[in-house]
């Protein structure tokens, strides 16, 4: 949010840098996914962009930093389409589960498939320090929503009464598989990639519905 009391020509000049940031973070983007994140240096984003070099590094100070920025745009992208399942009426807590979790890892899949040396910057992200706290930050997310989901389950009796949090953070452990893009690149039948996630929710949710 803009802070109200910067001059309009200083909020004006922030929306342009925030602009151009946008412009080459896409950029970036679609060379990461057509030549690989190792192989993309900054002068073949800066040339893409329509910029020198020099003036990239006035919005960014190296390829690590707008690889962040991708990898950011990424989660936000997964998170919306998590929020636009949890606002779909009715169903149950665990048919809202079901289909929150199905709808990322689908998702993950589908961007392993389109772009498949995207798995790069999953690599990257694991080697990076400040990679790795996003990474924490976006599993953070995921578990305060998927707990929230829980909660409700837990208050509504269709589920155990417990800790929700843990619960909710045992759940992504136990399907950690599913949200790495290395992982999913290498699955040799891509088709199986779903049911066995279903399977592992099933069993899940055997064990977690309460007992009349």
């Amino acid at each position: 949010m803009r802070d109200p009391y910067v001059r309009t020509d200083e909020a004006t000049e922030f929306d342009k840098a925030e602009a151009v940031k946008a412009e080459i973070v896409d950029r970036a983007s679609e060379l990461f996914s057509h030549y690989g994140f190792w192989k993309t240096n900054i002068g073949d984003i800066a040339e893409c962009c329509g910029m020198s070099p020099g003036n990239l590094y006035r919005y960014f100070r190296n390829k690590q930093a707008i690889g962040l920025a991708v990898i950011s745009c990424y989660f936000q992208m997964v998170q919306t389409a998590f929020e636009t399942v949890e606002m779909l009426p009715g169903g149950t807590a665990e048919e809202r589960v079901r289909k929150w979790l199905e709808a990322g890892v689908t998702q993950a899949i589908a961007q392993v498939a389109n772009h498949p040396k995207i798995v790069e910057l999953a690599e990257f992200l694991m080697e990076d320090e400040d990679g790795l706290k996003l990474l924490q930050s976006h599993i953070d997310w995921k578990r305060e929503h998927l707990a929230r989901e829980i909660r409700k389950g837990m208050d509504d009796g269709s589920l155990e009464p417990g800790d929700a949090v843990q619960t909710a953070a045992t759940l992504l452990t136990a399907l950690k598989v599913f949200w790495m893009p290395t992982t999913l690149a290498k699955w040799r039948d891509k088709e199986t990639i779903l049911p066995e996630l279903r399977a592992i929710l099933d069993l899940f949710f055997r064990g977690l519905r309460a007992r009349s």
